[in-house]
């Protein structure tokens, strides 16, 4: 697997977490506004882990920021 799709991958998982977290967000103001059909545990509890798969994609964003600019060293 190259680099480049490792970086493609990695911003792919982070823009789709995001997406969760806001529609998660969403439903927890739903639920806050008192729409009795919308829970509170199920949001919050995807929200924390939507929360970790973005961090988890960035941290390989930046594995992979490294690793490119370890290879530009060796080559230049």
């Amino acid at each position: 697997m190259d680099v480049g799709s490792v970086v493609n991958q990695s911003l792919i998982g982070m823009q789709s977490s995001r997406a969760e977290i806001t529609q998660s967000a969403q439903q927890i103001n739903q639920a806050a506004a008192g729409d009795t059909s919308q829970s509170l545990a199920e949001p919050l509890v995807n929200m924390q882990v939507q929360q970790q798969v973005f961090d988890s994609s960035a941290r390989v964003l930046e594995t992979a920021n490294e690793t490119m600019g370890t290879l530009l060293d060796i080559k230049a």
